[in-house]
């Protein structure tokens, strides 16, 4: 049997209304939702925008502050990356130009680089920020001496000292360089003595006594200032080096050697420390050994002369003539007034039958040996490999068969034809060491006694 249901009855109204009731409240549900996300996407704009940046990789690069770039500046000092530190200290000046604090780190680091006249203006520019700011006379001492102003440098020291504002043994290592690069030794020593008393942990200060000690040779105690110094700073990569040549010149080469793979343990792209475990393999007869280190240290460093020219007598002893004549382009080509390396140059273009630059790069060696002026064992050896050189060309090359050479230089004149390595004209087997040059010179073969390592 159908039944006829009427909607009008109360069942059915009474349905509709509570239907309609539950979609009231869903609708004030999500009106409120709503309400709340709008409020929050308010008050965290920033924030969120940020964050849906960096998820499409479209964020900016924040600013670092710039002592965070200082210190991380500091330690790539540590390790050797010069230049990167350079860039931080350079960025942290931006932001913070009126700092003393990074203007005298980045100074320091200058000189380190061999800048010195950016750590001078760095220290004129302290002075400017406060006149009476020790550091301002430490940077500017210490950036004379680096130029070679001793004699300036001195007052400027002793003008930071009489401040009696800080930063004593600072000022008097600087004054001790000063005084030992004028040829005041005793009052070198005496100023690296009160350095130390200054304060007796830093080491520097020690470097600058050890370095005024060799000058009086007085090595041992060097050595141990030098010592003391790296168990103070064990990362002065300076004293690794300075202490390292005073074990060379005691015959302590084992010790130098060990010294120097410290050296590289510190900071692996060091090319110094490479180009000095090359000569001191080369002074012990590893010529293997030495000839690795010395390509190591021209790979690292293209720019060393000194290395370039170690690397030429090693290959120019193992009759390698073309690698070489190279190596000495090399030497020449970053140093082009250094006549150690063009003679050498010369001798090797003869050996590999090039003897038109021969002739004409020896003559120019020996015009620019005279025009020095400088005098010395090292030189008359280069004179005398010269006028040898000229003679065997005269000897063995048909274009030149009957010219003049120079007869005045040394003697006896070759008489021999042969075709085999002069004895003792072109050979460079009599000396361990590359020919020791003046302070004028740019081959930075350093005498291990008495000439600053920076």
């Amino acid at each position: 049997m159908y039944v006829r249901r009427d909607s009008n009855r109360s069942f059915f109204n009474g349905k509709s209304r509570t239907s309609n009731h539950h979609y009231g409240r869903w609708l004030f549900v999500l009106g409120l939702m709503v309400g709340m996300i709008g409020v929050f996407v308010m008050m965290n704009r920033d924030t969120l925008e940020a964050q849906a940046l960096d998820l499409m990789g479209l964020a900016p690069t924040p600013t670092p502050l710039p002592s965070d770039l200082a210190s991380l500046g500091n330690q790539l000092m540590v390790q050797g990356n010069l230049q990167e530190a350079r860039n931080l200290f350079e960025s942290a000046l931006a932001q913070r130009p009126d700092n003393i604090a990074y203007r005298y780190e980045y100074g320091r680091l200058m000189i380190e680089m061999n800048e010195p006249l950016i750590a001078r203006e760095q220290g004129e520019s302290i002075l400017q920020i406060n006149p009476s700011e020790p550091r301002g006379y430490a940077l500017r001492a210490m950036a004379e001496v680096a130029i070679g102003n001793y004699n300036t440098a001195i007052p400027i020291a002793i003008a930071g000292l009489d401040l009696r504002a800080g930063y004593e043994s600072h000022l008097y290592s600087a004054l001790a360089r000063a005084y030992t690069n004028s040829g005041q030794y005793q009052n070198g020593v005496d100023a690296g003595a009160m350095a130390i008393m200054a304060d007796p942990t830093d080491a520097n200060s020690r470097r600058s006594y050890a370095f005024a000690l060799s000058w009086v040779r007085d090595n041992d105690t060097a050595i141990e200032q030098l010592e003391a110094a790296i168990l103070l700073d064990p990362t002065n990569i300076s004293a690794y080096m300075e202490l390292a040549l005073q074990y060379l010149a005691h015959n302590r080469d084992q010790e130098a050697i060990n010294i120097y793979d410290r050296v590289l343990a510190i900071q692996p792209n060091n090319a110094r420390a490479m180009r000095r475990l090359c000569g001191t393999y080369r002074k012990i007869g590893q010529f293997e050994r030495a000839r690795g280190f010395c390509e190591d240290s021209v790979r690292t460093d293209p720019m060393q002369a000194g290395a370039w020219y170690e690397l030429g007598l090693l290959q120019y002893n193992a009759l390698d003539m073309a690698d070489a004549v190279h190596s000495f382009e090399q030497c020449v080509a970053v140093e082009s007034g250094n006549y150690t390396c063009k003679h050498r140059l010369g001798l090797a273009y003869y050996y590999v039958e090039e003897c038109d630059l021969a002739w004409t790069t020896l003559q120019e060696s020996l015009e620019m040996t005279q025009a020095a002026q400088v005098s010395g064992a090292s030189v008359g050896d280069i004179l005398r490999n010269i006028q040898l050189g000229l003679q065997q060309i005269t000897l063995n090359c048909d274009d030149y068969r009957g010219q003049l050479t120079p007869d005045n230089l040394i003697e006896p004149e070759i008489e021999s034809e042969d075709e085999g390595l002069p004895a003792d004209a072109i050979s460079i087997e009599e000396s361990d060491d590359a020919p020791e040059t003046d302070e004028s010179e740019t081959l930075n073969d350093e005498e291990v006694d008495n000439t600053e390592v920076e």
